[in-house]
């Protein structure tokens, strides 16, 4: 009998995405830390989730080695704060060499800082405007945000980015 590997997921931030994002990959099998300065925060993770929670700060290296960062598959920043996304998106792809980096960033200044990265972010105003685009059967055109027309050739929803499901537009 082989060793099973389980891919393990840390979630930085648990607002209504964090959530989401938390029970999702808890659900498909990976064995998921979230962590939160806000100890009620968790009060909303279902009944089913069936990771592991951590009241700390996700910007606080020792929390992040706390949570085993360095065996994470994949990390996911989403706290309420882009600068602080950003930050620990970089610190979780350049030093400890996750290989799934999200970042939840509307700022489309930070969101060009990661052009030549490997962190993918996700721009919660750009997402919406083009899945509103997409069903009112509008064209995307200049006035659409910086993050979303200029910044990795544009973000739908709903599709796959690497690792999640979800893809980028060409």
């Amino acid at each position: 009998m082989g060793i099973v590997k389980t891919k393990r997921a840390l979630v930085v931030g648990c607002g209504e995405f964090g959530l989401a994002v938390a029970d999702k990959l808890s659900s498909l099998g990976c064995a998921v830390t979230v962590v939160d300065m806000n100890a009620a925060a968790f009060n909303g993770l279902p009944a089913s989730f069936g990771g592991e929670t951590l009241v700390g700060d996700g910007a606080d290296v020792s929390t992040l080695e706390a949570c085993e960062i360095d065996r994470a598959s994949y990390f996911v920043a989403c706290t309420t704060r882009d600068s602080v996304n950003y930050f620990i998106a970089r610190v979780a792809s350049e030093v400890y060499g996750v290989e799934h980096v999200y970042a939840r960033i509307d700022d489309g200044d930070l969101v060009a800082m990661l052009e030549d990265s490997t962190i993918e972010p996700i721009c919660p105003h750009a997402l919406c405007l083009g899945a509103f685009c997409r069903i009112a059967n509008l064209p995307l055109d200049q006035r659409t945000p910086r993050a979303m027309s200029e910044s990795r050739g544009g973000w739908t929803g709903g599709r796959s980015v690497r690792g999640f499901g979800w893809k980028r537009e060409s």
